[in-house]
């Protein structure tokens, strides 16, 4: 465990504690509050040694920093996924349209916001393999 991070990694655990006390408190299903702490703690010990981000010593606290580099890739993995999400809204439409419905299901939204999140995701684990 590299020195610097230590304020980082003791800020992360006080939030996975809280998060844990709001879900004791909200009387969750022990399954998704072990999910949640598991995947949180995960995610905190990759985030700074998965090249996304700078560390900056200077903020003891919370020392994860975007470069150029990974604004220019979240910037351009978002272009992405908002014209995929416009294209399938845009074909829902005309689809619902041309069939004479006058509402769409909210399942079909969903899924089709679901599939902006991926492929968001997607483009941007293939942008950072890219630069």
């Amino acid at each position: 465990m590299r020195r610097e991070l230590y304020g980082y990694y003791v800020t992360r655990g006080l939030l996975i504690l809280a998060w844990l006390g709001l879900m004791i408190l909200l009387k969750a299903h022990w399954e998704i509050v072990l999910f949640g702490v598991v995947f949180m703690i995960v995610l905190y010990l990759w985030l700074p040694h998965s090249g996304r981000y700078v560390i900056r010593t200077d903020k003891p606290l919370s020392p994860l920093a975007s470069d150029e580099r990974e604004r220019m890739v979240s910037l351009q993995a978002a272009a992405y996924a908002f014209a995929i999400l416009v294209i399938l809204l845009a074909a829902v439409v005309i689809w619902s349209g041309l069939r004479g419905q006058g509402m769409i299901s909210i399942e079909l939204v969903s899924t089709i916001m679901a599939i902006g999140l991926i492929t968001q995701f997607i483009a941007s684990l293939w942008l950072h393999r890219k630069t």
